[in-house]
């Protein structure tokens, strides 16, 4: 099953700045192939269903393996059958162009 969905990683430490759990956060997301957009507050992604799950079971036992003591993970997933939404423009692709037309 391919799904799209949000994932957000909260490592639950004494540690004023998460930069060094989110940066093996990351790695991990690139190295696993599924395409993904990191943002201020998570990451955007579309792919396999077990390949998500095996990614989010990776990325917080990072967070736990480079020293924070809990991790949180927030992670929403969404997927349908009426289209192939893996070769689709984005949600924010189609409202950036939908802007374009629209100011000219």
């Amino acid at each position: 099953m391919y799904v799209s969905g949000e994932i957000q990683i909260v490592p639950i430490t004494p540690d004023i700045s998460f930069t060094k759990y989110i940066a093996r956060v990351k790695t991990i997301m690139e190295a696993s192939g599924l395409q993904h957009t990191m943002h201020d507050s998570g990451t955007n992604f579309q792919g396999d269903y077990a390949l998500v799950m095996h990614v989010t079971q990776d990325c917080m036992q990072s967070v736990l393996d480079n020293g924070a003591p809990r991790v949180l993970c927030y992670l929403k997933l969404g997927a349908r059958t009426d289209k192939d939404y893996s070769a689709e423009q984005s949600a924010a692709e189609k409202v950036e162009c939908y802007l374009k037309a629209k100011a000219h």
